[in-house]
């Protein structure tokens, strides 16, 4: 068989066509700009209908060889001789479906949970799996998850995939399926990778069979699936060993500004901290004005804390992300006790489901929650009764070289710059960069606000792209060690003069203006 490619999966829908347009048009269309397979998916014709359609449609995908897949009706399929048959987890077995097919027809299965797979890897005998929904979408109504399982779900399902395939001869490829489009399928093939295991392609019906020009619909998501996302442009890894005194040069040259949406209790401080560094903040909640923020300002960076979490919130969290991800800003994500709850560690994987942070920012105890999201956590056999966190405070006790591992872990899948504060606090990268900051001064854990203050500092040197390099790339990695560096410093010289809560907080202020204000 020859090699087959996923990267435009086009699934049809008869259902959705716009009235200026017929379905034939509409395929015919795809077919021409881009798609590179078509499913063809009938839910509610006869059978005798159904195979006229599939062989108008196979006339279409044949004069642009490209295969045509038939959903669930391996019968009609048979009938026009089509490429291959796609099923569901509620159709025919996989394996009595290739002893009908025969050993060169393709064969697709739909799965929505990693033991889905596994049962797809231990038969081994289809071609492809369609892991899904990845987000919530109309077209598909008996799903696992109706929110969808975004990234985090189909990088759970990569992983058993990527296991399989790293020894099996026979490979299995892998589309993604479910509310993808112009807006999110560049994120969908960033995000949804395993180490080296990637999809092999998006599968996508809307935006394509209900577009007023199809023709334009598929040429423009197929830039953006052949383009990276916005925000890793421009971004280099690991470090370039810069000195602290070049990136806080770079930091007040560029007088960056900080968006925050954050808890009320720590506005007044982080504001207070921004400003006491050069930069500018900005306390905004109002999604009307994201867009102009992201596309208008170019050395601006977001932070989200999730310090006070509402279902209000939350949808303006999510909005923000989507935009400063969509030009290409940075993200600084705080998730405030995401291991203290239930209800807050769904909060945090909605948020890392609806976007990419370029850094998770934590104590110890946050680290870990976050870590249960993540496609290698495995549960442990037993739990012992006491938890990771006492309200927003980490009551974790790791050694040194479990949290490097624990860092690095989040890091890769999250492919994030992770910081985990606390007397010493560690800066690890996807990449094995890794930097110990000694922490400031006790007299900072008294004072509200000083870790959520942090999230500004960092995102500062982000806007500013403060890393010290004087080259056109940017290394996150040490931009984020450079404002740990300053934030810390300033702690540990404020000490020296003040030993109660009241006057270190203005003390505090005052070293990290002086610490960024001298060069």
């Amino acid at each position: 068989m020859a090699q087959v490619d996923y990267s435009l999966y086009l699934v049809t829908d008869s259902t959705m066509i716009p009235e200026s347009s017929t379905f034939l048009k509409q395929v015919e269309a795809a077919i021409e700009n881009g798609a590179t397979l078509v499913q063809l998916r009938e839910k509610s014709i006869s059978t005798l209908d159904f195979v006229d359609r599939a062989k108008q449609v196979h006339e279409l995908t044949k004069k642009k060889g490209i295969p045509l897949i038939i959903n669930d009706r391996i019968d009609v399929a048979l009938a026009i001789d089509a490429e291959g048959v796609h099923i569901g987890q509620d159709d025919m077995p996989a394996t009595l479906a290739r002893k009908l097919l025969g050993p060169n027809k393709i064969l697709g299965v739909t799965c929505s949970t990693p033991e889905e797979v596994k049962v797809v890897v231990t038969e081994s005998v289809a071609d492809y799996v369609g892991l899904g929904t990845v987000y919530q979408t109309n077209t598909k109504k008996d799903v696992t998850d109706p929110e969808g399982t975004g990234p985090l779900g189909i990088r759970k399902m990569l992983r058993v995939l990527g296991d399989y395939n790293s020894t099996a001869t026979r490979q299995i490829r892998s589309v993604a399926i479910g509310g993808i489009n112009h807006s999110n399928a560049d994120k969908v093939l960033t995000q949804c990778q395993v180490g080296s295991h990637k999809l092999d392609g998006v599968a996508i019906v809307s935006c394509i069979m209900a577009a007023e020009d199809a023709a334009k619909a598929t040429r423009d998501l197929l830039h953006v699936i052949k383009n990276p996302p916005a925000w890793t442009r421009g971004v280099s890894h690991g470090t370039n060993n810069a000195v602290l005194r070049t990136k806080v040069i770079e930091l007040a040259e560029e007088k960056p500004l900080v968006h925050h949406i954050t808890n009320n209790v720590v506005k007044n401080f982080s504001a207070n901290v921004t400003l006491a560094i050069g930069a500018s903040p900005i306390m905004s909640e109002l999604p009307e004005e994201f867009e102009e923020f992201a596309s208008g300002i170019p050395n601006i960076a977001l932070v989200l804390n999730l310090g006070t979490p509402s279902e209000s919130l939350m949808k303006i969290f999510k909005h923000a992300l989507q935009v400063y991800n969509k030009y290409g800003k940075h993200v600084v994500f705080d998730p405030v006790a995401c291991g203290a709850s239930k209800a807050r560690l769904q909060c945090t994987k909605a948020l890392l489901n609806a976007g990419q942070m370029s850094v998770i920012k934590g104590n110890l105890g946050e680290i870990m929650a976050i870590r249960k999201l993540s496609s290698t956590y495995t549960p442990p056999a037993s739990s012992s009764n006491g938890g990771d966190m006492r309200g927003v405070d980490s009551i974790a006790k790791l050694t040194e070289p479990e949290i490097l591992s624990l860092a690095y872990e989040v890091a890769r899948d999250f492919q994030a710059v992770v910081v985990i504060t606390g007397e010493m606090n560690y800066v690890v990268d996807a990449y094995g960069s890794s930097v110990r900051v000694k922490g400031g001064n006790r007299l900072m854990g008294y004072i509200t606000g000083t870790g959520c203050s942090l999230g500004s500092t960092i995102a500062a040197f982000l806007a500013a792209k403060a890393d010290g390099s004087g080259d056109g790339d940017f290394y996150i990695f040490d931009a984020v060690v450079g404002a740990l560096e300053v934030y810390n410093s300033a702690g540990y010289d404020a000490a020296q003069h003040a030993s109660t809560p009241g006057s270190f907080m203005t003390q505090f202020i005052d070293n990290l203006y002086e610490h960024t204000s001298t060069y």
